[in-house]
């Protein structure tokens, strides 16, 4: 880079606020799944107020990250393309991804932010479990349009997360089926 202000062209600014928005919905989830815990009964309050702050932070730089496309002058998309799967015309599928995966973020975010107290538990925790094909969505989204997915740091932010996640939701499972035969037993 020849100087700073080549750090706030939009092609900068829709990479960096996609980096940032994986890296906030990544730790939404994990500590999610962390706050489920029993081991982690004591910090379930700061890991509950970790999840939530960062799932909003999330929503908030994924809209700069889609929004950006509109002045992007290298990539330029539409309204209609940042906001309705598979009418992009560049990368359909890949879009797409991350299009379905916002909506279904958001969707996630608002049930529990607002929603909650009308909810049933099991319509709540049905929409709840949306967050992990959401974040699937997300990943395949990354991997395929990142153009930092072939740089050895790219590739290590997305395998680094997806083992986060895999190991949380296994530990996560792993714990679940031993309390439940526990409690049969």
């Amino acid at each position: 880079m020849n100087n700073l202000t080549e750090l706030f062209t939009s092609w900068h600014i829709i990479r960096w606020m996609g980096f940032m928005a994986f890296f906030f919905f990544t730790m939404s989830l994990a500590y999610g799944m962390l706050g489920r815990f029993k081991k982690f009964k004591k910090k379930k309050a700061l890991f509950n107020w970790i999840h939530i702050s960062s799932s909003w932070a999330g929503v908030l730089t994924v809209l700069v990250h889609m929004l950006t496309l509109l002045i992007n002058h290298y990539q330029p998309y539409k309204v209609v393309e940042i906001f309705i799967p598979f009418t992009s015309h560049y990368m359909r599928v890949a879009s797409a991804l991350g299009i379905i995966a916002f909506f279904l973020f958001l969707l996630v975010v608002f049930t529990s932010d607002v929603l909650m107290s009308k909810l049933k538990r099991t319509t709540w925790k049905t929409i709840h479990l949306l967050v992990f094909p959401s974040w699937l969505f997300m990943l395949a989204h990354s991997i395929w349009m990142g153009t930092d997915t072939r740089t050895w740091w790219g590739l290590a932010v997305y395998l680094g997360a997806t083992a986060i996640v895999l190991t949380l939701f296994a530990f996560y499972q792993w714990e679940h089926r031993k309390h439940t035969v526990s409690a049969r037993g």
